[in-house]
């Protein structure tokens, strides 16, 4: 985190800074940084890949219109590339533009073809053996052409492996504004930047609800640090917890009828539960350190988060009752941002390395084994797609913190912005 955040957190609440546990500030620089190798284990690696018995090779034909027009061709060219991007990036497919690519022993696949009139796109998948038809739809031609070229990827992969796409899903972050920091969406692979508040404030924590439809985050109003949620559908913005104190680091339950979040309000940083519905507040930890930075298990029985009751901040592992509690990490001194695959078999955090650095690893939740992902300047902030194949995350190799993406193995890592301070980043859900 950025020092001018707590010092701007204390100009703002001149009478806070009375109160605040020397741990706290610890945690607020440790656990906040929003605000500002290793071998792979064959385990791991097995269990990752397991993903759908390999890559199916998928042969992409130049889309062809039925209307002879500069401007339709060029249409219909941008959807095709946006398409073959999509599909290659998802990890399911080897992309080919021409059947001549594949080997004489290896012509098994997939052919997608698209044909257009000035309307509508026909897209065709057919098996490149039997020349049989598996999939066939047709989509509007309108002005949002990189939305339709990512939805009708999404639906090519769904029909043809069984697996939800991606290429729909959104990243929602926070990024610097002068002295403040406001929130922004973006499409998954860095375009279509979309500011969501405009309020002159610190906007933290962004984080997406299982019907990526709402977004919980922490702002500064009203001499606390508070949660809001914001209704995408409705553009309304409401108040969820604003406890005394400071209301940060929310997330999501699997079925959304709940949120972790950390609060102060008991005079330390604990975590709590909050049920939506009934507003009833269940307290997890009771510890003298700082508990903080929770993150649900897909299957809603576990909790990590990060605390610093040995000394120094590592992760650790609780049910939803706070109960049978472990530690994670043991590697390092300096562990924290817990991110729980959607898979459930691997967890991303953040290590502090000998040099200083941070870098983000994996481990398996129930058996520590440490796999290193990034290497290039400080890597931070790791949030999960909802396919788990895929990680965003923060980076400063450039000179500030921008968002990058890789695969889950460290493979591939893309630059999302461009000249843009970016924290703490969110990955959608699937977009129904």
């Amino acid at each position: 985190m950025n020092l001018y955040i707590i010092s701007k957190y204390k100009a703002r609440n001149p009478k806070s800074s009375k109160h605040l546990h020397p741990h706290l500030v610890m945690t607020l620089f440790l656990l906040l940084f929003a605000f500002n190798g290793l071998a792979l284990s064959q385990d791991i690696y097995l269990r990752l890949t397991d993903y759908g018995g390999g890559k199916t090779n998928l042969v992409i034909e130049p889309f062809t219109t039925q209307v002879i027009s500069d401007e339709l061709l060029t249409k219909v060219k941008n959807v095709e590339i946006v398409i073959a991007k999509d599909l290659e990036y998802s990890l399911y497919f080897d992309v080919f533009h021409d059947t001549s690519a594949l080997s004489d022993f290896n012509k098994q696949g997939i052919l997608l073809r698209g044909k257009a009139d000035m309307t509508q796109l026909s897209i065709i998948c057919e098996d490149l053996a039997s020349h049989e038809v598996i999939f066939e739809q047709s989509y509007p031609l309108k002005d949002a052409l990189r939305k339709t070229a990512h939805k009708i990827s999404d639906d090519v992969i769904e029909y043809i492996i069984g697996e939800k796409g991606i290429a729909s899903t959104k990243i929602v972050f926070s990024y610097r504004t002068g002295n403040n920091k406001e929130l922004a969406i973006v499409d998954y692979d860095g375009f279509n930047f979309t500011p969501l508040t405009k309020n002159g404030r610190l906007n933290l924590f962004p984080a997406w609800a299982p019907d990526s439809k709402r977004i919980l985050f922490s702002t500064h109003t009203k001499n606390r640090l508070c949660i809001y949620l914001f209704d995408l559908v409705k553009r309304e913005i409401s108040v969820i917890s604003s406890f005394k104190g400071l209301n940060f680091a929310p997330c999501w339950s699997p079925d959304a009828s709940k949120i972790c979040l950390s609060l102060t309000k008991d005079g330390n940083t604990e975590i709590y539960i909050l049920d939506l519905a009934t507003k009833k507040l269940n307290r997890l930890t009771y510890n003298r350190a700082i508990d903080t930075s929770p993150a649900f298990s897909p299957n809603s029985r576990e909790i990590a988060f990060v605390s610093d009751r040995t000394g120094n901040p590592q992760v650790y592992v609780m049910d939803i009752h706070g109960g049978n509690l472990r530690r994670l990490t043991f590697h390092g001194n300096y562990n924290t941002s817990p991110a729980w695959s959607p898979r459930g078999d691997i967890i991303a955090y953040v290590s502090r390395e000998k040099d200083h650095s941070q870098q983000i690893y994996v481990t398996d939740p129930y058996d520590f084994s440490p796999v290193r992902l990034t290497y290039d300047g400080n890597n931070e902030e790791p949030s999960w797609s909802p396919d788990g194949l895929h990680i965003v995350f923060t980076s400063n190799r450039t000179g500030i913190y921008e968002l990058y993406t890789m695969n889950w193995d460290g493979s591939r890592e893309r630059k999302l912005t461009d000249g843009v301070t970016a924290n703490a980043p969110d990955w959608s859900p699937v977009v129904e």
